[in-house]
């Protein structure tokens, strides 16, 4: 049954620096204090806001190339996009996600249709994609939180890349649900993850596809260091048959992960469509998910569907999430959107809207703050 559509607390004003782009391709924000880190869709790079006006409004003040503290491998004459779709900050360390997928070329308005059917003949397998990393999280002269190469005896890790893809989607060619997924692209029901959560050295990776007969898939990792490679991390055999993930599948009405937060022992989903669609998008919960020990199954409880989001046409795609506390009342939601509408944008300057987060849903379909 449909929850009644939400509407915004307000909205939250980010403000980034001349010539970024993060802006317009927003893919993913995280909080920790006063400050939010962001990422886009393009390039490969973080960058860091700080809190303005009481929180109301949040600008940039530095970015954070990834180059700079891992050893990304795209080579000269390759794109490096890491297409960067997940953020978690756990135990002082920021974990970072790119989607692992394929990108097929769109058609252009002004191509004929022989140079439009040549573009969407064409599939991208960028190397920076594959990357699954935490980064230390210093404080800078002001105090703040900073990714730093190496603080103390903590160093910036990555699961080991591997010849068109790493070490998460070569275990993955070995499944028997994902495998023939890894060489379709994003948006075409293909792999594709967009969600990341974190609790000490363990993963919720969120995907947006593929969705199996309508079941979306979190899958969950446990890493340790790799004690012979300093810059590694590697994937722990947590899963049946000594699989190096679990798999937790989810109805979510026939949509898939656009991103994954923790609220407690519970993780708030963000859903939305698999292919390249505006909506729907709705707001779950996954109710003592932190608690779960094996694979899963999930629909009813302890699945919890919250509230419907709103989206444009052609626009407003609800896209990343960060919890906010709020003192003397119940946490809130920040929501940013890639393609955000004319009306979000203010120059360098985009509004992400606020929404309450309801903690549990009551059988007389009130939502309990």
């Amino acid at each position: 049954m449909p929850c009644e559509a939400a509407k915004p607390l307000g909205t939250v004003r980010l403000d980034f620096r001349l010539g970024s782009k993060t802006a317009e391709d927003l893919s993913v924000v995280e909080r920790t204090g006063d400050v939010l880190f962001a990422a886009a869709d393009e390039g490969a790079e973080l960058v860091r806001l700080v809190a303005q006006d009481g929180g109301t409004a949040y600008r940039e003040d530095t970015a954070f190339p990834l180059s700079d503290v891992f050893a990304l491998p795209a080579k000269p004459g390759e794109s490096d996009e890491a297409d960067i779709e997940g953020m978690a900050i756990a135990d002082g360390w920021l974990w970072v996600v790119g989607s692992h997928s394929l990108a097929r070329k769109k058609p252009r308005k002004k191509d004929a249709p022989a140079a439009a059917l040549a573009r969407l003949g064409e599939v991208r397998r960028d190397p920076n994609r594959f990357l699954l990393g935490r980064i230390p999280l210093g404080t800078d002269a002001n105090g703040r939180p900073t990714p730093v190469p190496a603080d103390g005896g903590r160093t910036a890790r990555c699961v080991r890349f591997t010849e068109g893809g790493s070490a998460l989607t070569k275990a993955l060619r070995e499944d028997e649900q994902f495998a023939r997924f890894l060489d379709i692209p994003a948006k075409e029901n293909g792999f594709d993850v967009e969600g990341l959560a974190a609790r000490g050295d363990r993963l919720f990776l969120g995907l947006r596809g593929p969705v199996l007969r309508g079941w979306a898939c979190i899958l969950e990792l446990a890493v340790e260091e790799d004690p012979d490679d300093p810059d590694t991390l590697t994937l722990l055999r947590i899963g049946p048959n000594d699989a190096r993930f679990r798999k937790h599948f989810l109805d979510l009405g026939g949509l898939g992960i656009r991103e994954l937060t923790f609220d407690g022992e519970d993780l708030v989903i963000l859903a939305g469509p698999t292919m390249d669609l505006d909506g729907p998008v709705t707001l779950w919960r996954w109710t003592g998910a932190q608690g779960a020990t094996d694979e899963s199954i999930l629909r009813g409880d302890p699945l919890v569907r919250l509230l419907d989001l709103p989206y444009g046409d052609g626009t407003d795609h609800a896209e990343g999430i960060a919890r906010i506390p709020r003192s003397g009342a119940a946490p809130a939601l920040l929501v940013v959107y890639d393609s955000p509408d004319p009306s979000r944008q203010h120059g360098t300057s985009v509004d992400a809207d606020l929404f309450a987060l309801p903690s549990r849903y009551d059988p007389a379909n009130s939502f309990l703050a």
